[in-house]
């Protein structure tokens, strides 16, 4: 598979607009340089009109495409889950198996900033879409033995702590008004001390909501970038919650929606 120089970028993000870039890759009938004066083409994208050489993948040479880059698959995702009727035509161009990838290497730029300049308006309009971040996990990935899981009929199950005990959990819904609600491990110790998550770079803080009912919540920055990993468990989205940290940072809490 040849090698595709791409650039290494950080979105911040504005409203999404689906604003598709022309990619030039094959399956779109476009004659190749070689036949452009002549204006046959096959409709696979390879050389020559009735070409059998061709193998339809829009590469001339008839060798391999491009891979897809992260932040098109990134894009796809995104676009799956803001705009599902999108979502096939988006997967056709900029999927895996999409058309940008097996034409010439400029087509293939031109797709990749494309992916990048979508992606930063959806996290600007979208930003608790966990499907537009960079590190997504599915809820079937989240570990049943940490805390902060999802609510279920109403109820918590409780969690395996530091030393192997269950740890009791309590039903969280909308704290501070917010989306969604999760399993609350109570705050504990002189320190009001809260556990982790494994799988996440989310920070366990302690919520005093009063004098004897003082629950743990998974505090977390809206832009999943800016700490990186997976900044709530998995399944869950950072709802923003009060102001930005002295950065600028908007952060959040993890909630399950």
């Amino acid at each position: 598979m040849r090698k595709f120089p791409l650039i290494t970028t950080t979105f911040v993000g504005l409203a999404l607009t689906l604003s598709f870039a022309a990619c030039d890759g094959g399956d779109d009938g476009s004659d190749t340089q070689a036949d452009a004066t002549t204006g046959d083409g096959d409709g696979d994208g390879d050389t020559g009109d009735g070409d059998t050489s061709g193998d339809g993948d829009g590469d001339p040479t008839g060798g391999e495409c491009f891979p897809q880059p992260a932040i098109c698959e990134q894009f796809v995702r995104c676009i799956g889950a803001l705009v599902p009727g999108q979502a096939e035509t988006v997967e056709a161009q900029y999927g895996a198996e999409g058309s940008c990838w097996c034409g010439t290497s400029e087509a293939a730029q031109k797709c990749y900033d494309t992916c990048g300049a979508e992606v930063e308006k959806a996290l600007a309009s979208n930003p608790t879409e966990s499907q537009c971040h960079e590190n997504v996990c599915p809820i079937e990935d989240l570990n049943p033995d940490e805390p902060y899981g999802p609510i279920v009929d109403g109820s918590c199950s409780d969690y395996i702590g530091p030393q192997g005990d269950p740890i009791a959990q309590t039903p969280f819904s909308s704290p501070l008004g917010i989306p969604g609600g999760f399993c609350a491990p109570a705050c504990s110790g002189l320190a009001d001390y809260c556990p982790g998550h494994k799988q996440t770079s989310a920070q366990g803080t302690c919520y005093l909501v009063g004098q004897d009912d003082n629950f743990c919540v998974a505090r977390c920055y809206v832009n999943s970038e800016f700490l990186g990993g997976h900044q709530c468990q998995c399944g869950a989205t950072c709802q923003p919650q009060g102001s930005p940290d002295g950065e600028g940072q908007m952060r959040g809490l993890c909630t399950f929606e």
